[in-house]
């Protein structure tokens, strides 16, 4: 069977509603065989092999780099990915598409250590937001115009940097997980692996956001009502985000959205107004009954799309959650071996009731 022919027809299927991006997936491995299996073994061979290349070379220049001049420094900086990305069209234009893949992808990561290695090269002291913006620009579309996951997974990465560097306040929690809703609804324009990566992503920035407010305990005096630029862009993207599934009709994810929307917002007020107007104590069950909302937001997701990745999330966040939940309680009262064995039951007894509700919901699909 010809897999681009199937890899065509499943996505088409998954545009139509007919099947699930789970099921697809499920549907490509079943008929996997040595033919399709190839291509990604070729792949995996010219990624390791383009990866030893330009290993090589940097060990070469890093043990000569004080001997070059510094136009020379300069032309190897900008040579490097533009040599990586002309490898990688001309793999496309012979008909070698996995190997000009591995090189387009190879020539994104490198843009990265070439444009802060220039600027500290030419002493141009510009702002470290401004130089990963740029490793962003280049990482993203590359890794989303070729329909890389591992491409656009790493580029979402950087997006998430990025933001933790211009947001430097207690609300950083707060406006990445706003990112992560941004990126949950825009992943929706399109059914394909990429967009799955940008689903993903996106629930795992949120709940990344949830649970870094449980770590709050005792430093609510942080925040204030002094909103950054970065802090309201996300929440006004997130809020976009929610209005857009709902329009379009996306019902499991708007819900999804909404609550993880919500759940961020009343996080991060209830941090604002302790310990002040709202006891510590409070606060604290506050931001842990928020989280748990997100959690089952994710789990429910996870059954409405039929999808193990979304149901996965949800119980290693429940994990980490008790484990936050865990250290801030019964760690800080007790002290000593009591304070061990205590939290090891309570982890051990989550773990299974974790488990056993992971596979019955895994099993009722």
């Amino acid at each position: 069977m010809d897999p681009d022919a199937l890899q065509n027809e499943v996505d088409e299927w998954v545009r139509e509603g007919i099947i699930t991006d789970e099921q697809a997936e499920e549907i490509l491995a079943r008929y996997e065989g040595a033919d399709q299996r190839w291509p990604r073994i070729v792949l995996a061979l010219s990624l390791v092999g383009a990866v030893l290349v330009f290993a090589g070379i940097a060990l070469f220049l890093a043990t000569n780099w004080q001997d070059l001049s510094r136009p020379a420094r300069a032309v190897v900086l900008v040579a490097a990915p533009t040599l990586a990305y002309v490898g990688g069209v001309a793999g496309y234009n012979r008909n070698a598409p996995k190997i000009g893949h591995a090189m387009c992808i190879l020539g994104a990561v490198l843009v990265g250590p070439s444009v802060f290695l220039f600027d500290s090269l030419y002493a141009l002291d510009l702002a470290m937001e401004w130089l990963l913006f740029a490793w962003v620009v280049v990482m993203l579309p590359t890794g989303h115009a070729l329909g890389s996951r591992v491409g656009t997974a790493f580029g979402l990465v950087l997006a998430a940097v990025l933001v933790a560097t211009l947001e430097e306040s207690a609300a950083l929690a707060t406006a990445l997980g706003g990112l992560g809703i941004v990126l949950f609804a825009f992943g929706h324009q399109r059914d394909d692996a990429v967009a799955w990566t940008y689903r993903i992503g996106g629930v795992t920035m949120a709940l990344v956001g949830l649970l870094g407010m449980t770590l709050l305990e005792g430093q609510f005096q942080r925040f204030t009502l002094d909103p950054t630029a970065i802090l309201v862009a996300t929440s006004l993207g997130a809020v976009a985000g929610v209005v857009w599934l709902s329009v379009t009709e996306r019902r499991a994810g708007v819900e999804w959205a909404a609550v993880a929307a919500i759940a961020l917002a009343c996080s991060f007020g209830i941090a604002v107004l302790a310990p002040d107007t709202v006891p510590d104590l409070a606060a604290f069950i506050g931001v842990h009954l928020t989280t748990l909302a997100g959690l089952f937001a994710t789990g429910y997701l996870g059954y409405r799309t039929e999808s193990r990745r979304f149901i996965d999330l949800a119980a290693v966040g429940g994990m980490l959650q008790t484990l936050s939940f865990v250290q801030a309680t019964v760690i800080d009262a007790l002290s000593g071996s009591i304070a061990l064995i205590v939290a090891g039951l309570v982890l051990l007894g989550a773990g299974i009731a974790l488990e056993r509700g992971r596979r019955a919901v895994l099993s009722s699909l």
